[in-house]
């Protein structure tokens, strides 16, 4: 159980600190063969689709049957599909490039509000998570609120605070998380571990204050944009899985050897969200609903999240004082107590 409740409060902290997934179409499989369904739970059917299902912008062209299902290994209307549902000649798959779509005006607010942020140094943000977790027939839930600040953001003295208050199993904890000189502190109620962390990573997990990240929207999909009575704007989203889960992979790949001995496997694989903006454009509240699933050493934890960010005085100095350092022990030893 003291394994299983560090694993969750890592979890919570991941998944501030990297955005998460969905998709507007997606392949779907259940006993009898695949099919492709949008997000507004629509499916093809007695036709060809060209899909470009992978996001690699090729797409490969597939039938559906009567019934919604992909054909594979047989020929229909004299064109022949491999084992994979695609249209072949000669042994060929066949592709056609996916053609570029010009920007929404929902992409274009978004990427205007992400733009302006980028040059913010500081930042002071209030945060909300609930999360259920499930591990080998055994759930819980678990409530977390706190603080997160940052400040130098720009600058290589870039230091940032995170500060949690957690409710699991009727019980309360305090914990921290920090950066400073090239590490990552976190206090666990009292129990203090380190990881090594370059500036670069930690910068995209400075990030955290907000559930878009700053630097690339590749994974942001179907956005729409509502003007609301008070002057703010409202973005809804979803993301895209594979560019998302690239991004996590980077991330966590620059954590170097103390992570990686974990020996887990964190995959975001549902998202919907929302950004709002002010009449100045900046973004001061973000919300996210989310599955991520965790694999630690063959064991398979899921986890679903809502998370809810508000962003105080945007564009406006942020002070505050990094705690001690003394008394962190080397992040490797965490779940080995």
């Amino acid at each position: 159980m003291k394994r299983f409740s560090k694993i969750a409060i890592l979890a919570a902290a991941f998944a501030l600190s990297v955005p998460a997934t969905a998709f507007a179409g997606q392949w779907q499989q259940d006993t009898t063969g695949w099919w492709w369904q949008e997000d507004d739970g629509s499916y093809a059917q007695n036709t060809w689709r060209w899909l470009d299902g992978n996001g690699d912008g090729l797409s490969e062209c597939y039938y559906f049957d009567a019934n919604g299902y992909m054909a594979h290994s047989t020929v229909v209307d004299g064109y022949q599909v491999d084992e994979n549902g695609r249209w072949i000649q000669d042994g060929q798959v066949q592709y056609a490039q996916a053609a570029p779509q010009e920007e929404s005006d929902a992409m274009k607010t978004l990427r205007a509000a992400m733009e302006k942020n980028q040059g913010l140094t500081s930042m002071d943000t209030d945060y909300f998570m609930n999360m259920q977790m499930a591990m080998e027939g055994f759930s819980m839930d678990m409530n977390m609120d706190g603080n997160m600040k940052i400040k130098n953001a720009t600058s290589d003295d870039m230091q940032f605070i995170m500060t949690m208050n957690l409710s699991l199993l009727g019980e309360s904890m305090q914990t921290s998380y920090f950066y400073t000189d090239g590490y990552c502190y976190y206090d666990m109620d009292g129990e203090k571990y380190k990881i090594p962390m370059d500036m670069a990573t930690a910068m995209q997990n400075a990030d955290m204050a907000g559930i878009v990240d700053n630097d690339t929207l590749a994974y942001i999909q179907d956005a729409s944009v509502v003007a609301n009575a008070d002057g703010t704007t409202t973005i809804y989203y979803t993301a895209n899985g594979a560019e998302l889960n690239k991004m996590l992979d980077s991330v966590l790949g620059s954590m170097g050897t103390d992570y990686a001995s974990l020996g887990s496997q964190i995959r975001f694989d549902t998202c919907k969200g929302e950004m709002t903006m002010d009449a100045n454009g900046n973004a001061i509240q973000e919300k996210a609903l989310m599955d991520m699933t965790m694999d630690y050493e063959g064991t398979a934890m899921t986890f679903h999240m809502y998370i809810e960010c508000d962003v105080k005085n945007p564009g406006q100095p942020v002070d505050f004082a990094i705690p001690s350092t003394d008394g962190y022990q080397d992040f490797s030893t965490l779940l080995q107590q």
